[in-house]
């Protein structure tokens, strides 16, 4: 696999635009909730606004009725007035300024009404109408027109009016006029007002809050969906498992397909791996054993080429299982045994120098990935440090932090250590910096061709023991 292709696997989907489905929802039912709830508040308070006036208009209207039937035409020998026979038995009309009244005269250019006849609680004063209220009641006679006026104590009053031409006053129009203060129906429309807003302000936010709940609860199946696929990703399933609505269990089925097929796939791939090893390493050996002994220059020129061809079949055999291992899915490897065991081991190789090996790890760490790829990795960096230490080496894993799916893997060594500029020479497959100590300069290029097949890193820098640190990245299980 190339260092391209490895790249684009490493690289994680991201949300559109970083949006929320579930946000997205909500802001759709806001954008056509909120419209519907503003203009049914609206139209709500309306309404009241109208019935309220409705019935503060009702008394004024039966008061006009009122007047219009108790007044009676009296002619005299030079003039004609009129005079009421009764009058609105309200006693609101006979308090002084009690923000009730009734009025009876006529009204001149200015909208004043010129009074013949008014209630007690006017107490003496007139009414004056806006002009465009006025030319509106002398247009529409017979008509009650309604209007707004100052009243006596300077209250904000509500006027219905009706011009009348009684018989006998020939074109002469009389005004009647029922008023009240409008203070108390402003005041009614207030709150209701405040109260709709108030209430369809609570009705939007239960609305979103409910909507908010649904899609979280709908989506419910999706993010278990989601869980039971990390499951499998991070090697506690081995496909996904789970009880899913009849929508969803398809899905779930098709990704346990697109598993097996990537198992099948990862399997096939190591298979073709090994015939093709199988395949060339036979002529090589071939090669190499026949050469083998032969003084010609020839001879020798075989044997070096064909060995170099050979450990370079064996270092890009390794690369290519590591990296079809490396897009598996489901292997997890525990760390502390593979340690432990090389702990033991490596000492009996290297019997002369009384080596120290310390392991620092804790059980329950696990390396997302194959256990024959971890023994490849550690057992070269481990088998590395001791052929270089005096005596001692230190290896130590830890998780990088608990929701973060990387382990930390650091081999500590006290021998000569490197110069921070052949660091890369000895990542390079191949390269080693003495010729004279036994090895084939391939152990740390392997090292460093599993990791970044894992998506992992390696790293080389100074040990706290002067010697060589290495630190090895590799992916481990996330807590779910």
């Amino acid at each position: 696999m190339s260092e391209e292709n490895n790249s684009e696997h490493s690289q994680k989907t991201q949300p559109q635009g970083g949006k929320s489905f579930v946000w997205g929802l909500v802001r759709t039912t806001f954008y056509w909730a909120i419209p519907a709830l503003i203009i049914a508040g609206t139209g709500l308070i309306l309404f009241f606004r109208m019935s309220t006036y409705k019935q503060f208009d009702d008394p004024l209207i039966n008061t006009i009725q009122s007047l219009i039937a108790y007044v009676e035409v009296v002619e005299s020998v030079d003039d004609v007035k009129i005079k009421l026979t009764n009058e609105p038995i309200d006693p609101s009309y006979q308090r002084a300024l009690s923000g009730r009244y009734w009025l009876v005269g006529e009204l001149n250019e200015n909208g004043r009404i010129e009074p013949l006849m008014g209630s007690r609680s006017l107490y003496g004063a007139t009414l004056t109408l806006p002009i465009q209220d006025a030319r509106k009641v002398r247009g529409q006679g017979g008509n009650i027109v309604t209007s707004i006026a100052q009243g006596p104590d300077n209250e904000p009053l509500r006027l219905a009016i009706e011009s009348v031409v009684f018989p006998g006053m020939g074109e002469r129009a009389i005004v009647i006029v029922a008023a009240a203060d409008k203070r108390p129906t402003q005041q009614a429309v207030r709150r209701f007002s405040y109260l709709a807003i108030g209430l369809m302000s609570l009705i939007a936010l239960a609305l979103s809050a409910a909507i908010f709940m649904q899609v979280r609860i709908g989506l419910r199946p999706f993010f278990e969906l989601q869980r039971r696929i990390a499951d499998v990703r991070e090697g506690r399933a081995r496909s996904v498992v789970g009880v899913f609505p009849i929508e969803i269990t398809p899905l779930a089925d098709e990704l346990n397909s697109l598993i097996g097929h990537n198992k099948e796939v990862v399997e096939y791939a190591q298979t073709h791996v090994g015939n093709l090893a199988h395949a060339l390493k036979t002529p090589l050996a071939v090669l190499i054993n026949e050469s083998k002994g032969k003084t010609t220059a020839y001879a020798k020129l075989v044997e070096r080429q064909t060995t170099e061809m050979s450990k370079q079949v064996d270092h890009h055999l390794r690369r290519a299982r590591a990296a079809a291992r490396g897009q598996s899915i489901g292997e997890v490897t525990p760390v502390k045994p593979i340690l432990l065991s090389l702990a033991r081991t490596l000492p009996r190789i290297y019997r002369d120098k009384d080596l120290d090996i310390h392991i620092s790890v804790n059980k329950g760490i696990l390396f997302r990935g194959a256990q024959r790829d971890l023994e490849e990795m550690v057992g070269n960096l481990m088998d590395n440090a001791c052929k270089w230490t005096h005596s001692e080496v230190n290896v130590t894993v830890e998780r990088l932090g608990p929701t973060n799916a990387k382990i930390k893997l650091v081999v500590d060594d006290n021998g000569p250590g490197l110069a921070e500029e052949e660091y890369a020479i000895v990542l390079k497959r191949g390269e080693r910096l003495d010729e004279a100590t036994p090895g084939s300069g391939f152990g740390l290029s392997i090292v460093n061709d599993l990791a970044r097949a894992y998506n992992g890193s390696l790293s080389l820098g100074k040990s706290p023991k002067n010697g060589l640190r290495v630190i090895l990245i590799l992916p481990t299980v996330v807590d779910g």
